[in-house]
């Protein structure tokens, strides 16, 4: 009987442990969401959707003074969703302040100034991280100072990092990103380099797009 007690005890300990041995395997194995959908109130986003990101804060610092405009708008279309990494390709940029003929404001002694972008398009890459990443041949613009007689800073970047949060509206997030002049075809009076910082509004068709994890 002691042994049939004890053989029984056993069986029992052996029967628990692959029980909570499967359990743990199953939470191990299961599978949480891992792709990021950008939707807005009328549903997922479809591939070739326009996307609009709109910026009100923009400002580019560097050692001779602060370049701030208060409108910067970024067209593109939606070229990837529903991935560990969705995509879009920004086709157009516009920039314009507070100064007259909508020139960006700047602390600098050059004056206002025109904002224009080249190597157009850029690829823009939202990954599930919340991380953007904006990219291309160079991530370049040019700042002309008309009271300094058309005198053109560009300034470059391999790519623009930024953050947003998921779940709800997207938000894109950039802090003091560098850039640095293109010494080839920028004045001399042109500082070195600086850094963009600034926060992107995201919306579709009028809607604001939202982010979040799916399956």
């Amino acid at each position: 009987m002691k042994f049939t007690r004890i053989g029984g005890a056993l069986a029992v300990a052996v029967l628990a442990a692959f029980a909570v041995t499967g359990l743990v395997s199953g939470v191990a194995g299961a599978k949480g969401p891992s792709n990021l959908t950008l939707k807005t109130a009328k549903g997922e986003l479809a591939v070739g959707a326009e996307v609009v990101a709109d910026s009100t804060d923009l400002v580019f610092e560097t050692s001779a003074g602060n370049l701030e405009c208060t409108s910067n708008i970024l067209k593109g279309t939606l070229s990837k969703n529903n991935a560990k990494k969705d995509e879009g390709e920004i086709a157009e940029e516009h920039s314009t302040g507070s100064e007259p003929g909508g020139l960006c404001k700047t602390t600098t002694p050059l004056g206002p100034t025109e904002i224009s972008t080249s190597n157009l398009p850029w690829l823009t890459v939202l990954s599930t991280k919340g991380v953007d990443e904006v990219k291309g041949k160079k991530v370049s613009f040019t700042s002309t100072f008309p009271n300094e007689g058309g005198l053109k800073c560009t300034f470059e970047a391999a790519k623009v990092k930024s953050s947003f949060t998921i779940g709800g509206p997207v938000v894109i997030h950039t802090v003091k990103q560098k850039f640095k002049a293109n010494k080839k075809i920028s004045g001399a009076q042109c500082p070195k380099e600086g850094t963009l910082t600034g926060d992107w509004t995201v919306t579709s068709g009028g809607e604001a797009v939202e982010s979040e994890l799916t399956l």
